[in-house]
């Protein structure tokens, strides 16, 4: 079966979750496809982007949650 770069494999790529033989293939059709090459890095750029935008829950949100599980963690045991 060959195997085709799709934005699936360029999305895997951009987050190191490709196996060897994957990079491989992507590797070939990224230096035969410039047009491949190009949606790699604006797969890479918009994953940049996300990640600059990553927010953390505020103090009480977390104080909520833990004070839930907390209350309900004997519930877990049953």
């Amino acid at each position: 079966m060959i195997q085709t770069s799709t934005p699936n494999l360029l999305l895997l790529h951009a987050y190191g979750e490709t196996t060897v033989e994957q990079k491989e293939v992507l590797a070939t059709d990224l230096i035969n496809d410039p047009a491949l090459h190009e949606e790699l890095i604006t797969v890479i750029k918009s994953k940049r982007a996300l990640n600059a935008k990553m927010m953390s829950p505020s103090n009480t949100s977390v104080r909520i949650i833990m004070e839930h599980s907390y209350k309900t963690e004997h519930l877990q045991e049953i």
